[in-house]
């Protein structure tokens, strides 16, 4: 079926980018639950929490480490089979560590099984996804799937408070466990196509002569190793990675890992964490889609420069006067608002300053950094709150990190306003 047969009907696509969505929500809001569970495994293992953040470290890196390989399995078998096999892993592990009676089976099942899975079910299989099925409005259907984090952080986050705080850890792990198995695994089983080709459509918008520019695409050699490794002797990339490894440290480490079991020490209910928490999400989604219509309109090194030191200063006022409902709330507006605004910023930069290697490899590198961040800032944190029983020390060192990051992002060239790229629409890092 050709492009314009396409036109004059239901396209399949739009039921596969549904499925991706519901993937990506289901695997980032169980990341970023985390915090969720940290005092309930604490009484439950009689452990503290430096041995309870171990698990999220390890998670993470589980992550990191298979994203680029479930990539690799995606290039040779499918995105099909990848997803099916990473939501049986995903929703298998979390059945399975509902019922762990040690720490090493919390983290054999969680932080590898169901991380592993949860890899698969990444930004990295969904972006996939939607280069297959869509030519026109690709930006677009990317923004629309990817959104499928914030409704995950939205869902996922507060209803695991709330299960937890009536039921338990163990029940609130096997109904998201049950829920991938039974609704997510069979709707990409029977429902899910990893290419139009195999329906016999074609992608959406495709035309012709498209198909011989990507079929040319295809014949590109790779870049040479010295290529491929010059970025690192870049000063561009470390004024940009350093603050990104930052970012990472204080948002997917610091705060979904620890924002929730801080606020259970201050005495607040679960049912306001839970509201705040998913207040976070909300203003997340409106300041990435915000950061995105600014970063083609603003020198980017200066807003990436605000971005920083705006999270600095709730931070601080976290510290020191936000002790209230009221002040949570102000908190999750204006965290949420920079949790994720870093990303288009940095990736415009990116798309500028390293045009001639390819955006992909560099993003890839530059995600790294962001995951090697949320892996310490879960780690450290726990560590800290043993040694000093409380969070403000770490809360004050990320104030100073934050502030620095600021000082440093600012030092970056910003390219003329004929030369800006668009805004690029890469999420992969959170």
């Amino acid at each position: 079926m050709n492009a314009s047969q396409n036109e004059h009907r239901f396209f399949y696509g739009w039921i596969v980018v549904a499925i991706g969505f519901l993937c990506l929500l289901a695997t980032f809001g169980i990341r970023s639950s985390f915090g969720a569970y940290v005092a309930s495994w604490e009484t439950e293992f009689a452990i503290g929490r430096t041995q309870v953040t171990l698990i999220s470290v390890i998670s993470m890196i589980t992550f990191v480490i298979f994203q680029p390989l479930m990539g690799r399995l995606i290039d040779c078998r499918g995105t099909r089979l990848v997803l099916n096999l990473s939501m049986l892993l995903t929703g298998g592990g979390l059945l399975l560590a509902s019922m762990a009676t040690g720490l090493w089976q919390l983290v054999l099942l969680y932080s590898l099984v169901a991380s592993i899975g949860m890899a698969g079910g990444s930004t990295v299989t969904v972006q996939a996804v939607v280069t297959h099925w869509f030519v026109e409005k690709r930006g677009t259907v990317m923004g629309l799937v990817l959104s499928g984090m914030a409704a995950g952080q939205l869902v996922v986050g507060p209803a695991s408070v709330m299960l937890i705080d009536s039921y338990g850890w163990r029940p609130a792990l096997k109904v998201f466990g049950i829920a991938v198995l039974v609704i997510i695994v069979p709707l990409c089983y029977f429902l899910f196509r990893s290419r139009p080709e195999a329906m016999g459509l074609a992608p959406y918008g495709a035309k012709e002569e498209m198909a011989v520019e990507t079929e040319a695409e295809s014949l590109e050699q790779p870049l040479p190793s010295e290529q491929k490794y010059s970025i690192f002797k870049s000063r561009f990339f470390w004024l940009l990675t350093t603050p990104y490894f930052v970012c990472g440290f204080t948002d997917t480490g610091l705060i979904n890992t620890h924002f929730i079991p801080f606020a259970e020490g201050q005495g607040y209910s679960a049912a306001l964490i839970a509201v705040v928490y998913g207040s976070i999400a909300i203003f997340s989604f409106a300041g990435t889609i915000g950061a995105g219509f600014l970063s083609d309109r603003l020198n980017r090194p200066r807003f990436l420069c605000i971005i920083y030191w705006s999270r600095a200063f709730i931070f601080l006022l976290l510290l020191t006067v936000l002790n209230n409902p009221v002040g949570l709330f102000l908190f999750a507006v204006i965290f949420g608002l920079t949790e994720r605004a870093s990303v288009p910023p940095t990736g415009s930069l990116c798309a500028h300053h390293f045009n001639a290697l390819s955006i992909g490899m560099v993003f890839g590198y530059v995600s790294i950094s962001h995951h090697l961040g949320s892996a310490f800032g879960s780690f450290i944190p726990g560590v800290l709150f043993d040694l000093t029983g409380s969070y403000n020390l770490i809360f004050a060192i990320s104030i100073g990190l934050l502030f620095i990051s600021g000082l440093l992002v600012s030092r970056i060239a910003e390219p003329a306003s004929s030369q800006k790229q668009p805004a690029a629409a890469d999420y992969s890092t959170k």
